[in-house]
């Protein structure tokens, strides 16, 4: 397989060509360049280059942020996951760094596995929003014939095929499926397999995140359970309502993106469905069910019961 490669962009000679190689242990294909407007003007002429930018917050010419905000205003480069790497650490660089759409930050002095695992869930999940866009194609005719419903799977495969399959009852499809893996995908890990966040980050870290995904998916106490998801066609909006068969969770925390998790290798997808995804979220109960809403599009049908 062709290395993923990842754009970074330090003006320090010394730490850029030791983060290089850190990042070159892990795999990845390292370009690297130690002015802001040089890193620009390569993501801008070539954005389907790079899964991944590296981006120093302070650099000579073109602050961190300006570049940011510049590759988030343009169509072709705002998906490409950007990583703030800096030694600005307070609370408010932080959330300055989040609110300009830097979801990832790794901050120096910095620890290798850190940054290797925070890069590589960035292009983890740039990867996946691409393929979830993809898929939509394949699936926008059937969506018409939908009048409401309620579907039930168990695995992370089939979370991705129903996402790409009920987006398209949004108007905005592109981004409301995202959101809605992002949900599904919670209830299967979070819900049924009852992985915690620490399970999560150490399973990351060690690289038997998925491993350990199959494994507890073939263990007798989950094998039977089961997610399900009541999709309702409303006058101008459509409503899906997950609900898992976990103990629940207090989901308060992760509404938005905290800048204590923000150098975390995840913890972001519920925080990027309220922002990105959805008009309105809301948990139910002890946590297991959440009802997620969006515009409806235009060739939805007309409301009627879910079936």
């Amino acid at each position: 397989m062709t290395p993923d490669t990842v754009l970074l962009v330090d003006d320090d000679q010394q730490l850029g060509r030791f983060t290089a190689e850190v990042l070159d242990l892990a795999g990845f294909n390292v370009e690297l360049t130690a002015l802001g407007r040089d890193g620009l003007e390569r993501v801008t002429a070539d954005p389907g280059r790079y899964q991944a930018v590296v981006l120093d917050r302070r650099l000579p010419d073109l602050d961190g942020l300006t570049i940011l905000n510049r590759m988030k205003g343009n169509s072709a480069t705002r998906d490409i996951p950007v990583v703030l790497l800096t030694g600005l650490s307070s609370e408010r660089d932080i959330t300055d760094g989040i609110d300009a759409g830097a979801y990832y930050y790794v901050t120096k002095p910095f620890r290798e596995s850190m940054l290797q695992a925070v890069v590589r869930a960035a292009i983890d999940d740039y990867q996946a929003r691409i393929s979830l866009r993809k898929e939509l194609a394949s699936t926008a005719d059937a969506i018409g014939l939908l009048h409401g419903g309620e579907f039930r799977f168990r695995t992370p495969r089939q979370a991705r095929a129903l996402a790409g399959l009920l987006a398209h009852c949004t108007s905005n499809p592109s981004a409301v499926v995202t959101g809605l893996w992002e949900l599904l995908i919670n209830a299967v890990e979070h819900g049924n397999l009852n992985l915690s966040y620490a399970e999560k980050s150490a399973l990351l870290a060690s690289g038997q995140w998925q491993s350990e995904i199959c494994r507890r998916l073939a263990a007798p106490e989950y094998l039977h359970k089961q997610v399900t998801v009541r999709v309702d066609l409303l006058a101008q909006q459509v409503c899906y309502t997950v609900t898992d068969e976990g103990q629940g969770f207090d989901p308060r925390p992760y509404f938005e993106f905290e800048p204590g998790r923000a150098t975390h290798a995840h913890g972001r997808g519920i925080a990027m469905a309220r922002r990105l995804s959805f008009s309105s979220i809301e948990y139910l109960g002890n946590g297991n069910t959440v009802r997620a809403t969006s515009a409806c599009a235009e060739h939805s049908a007309q409301p009627v019961d879910a079936v």
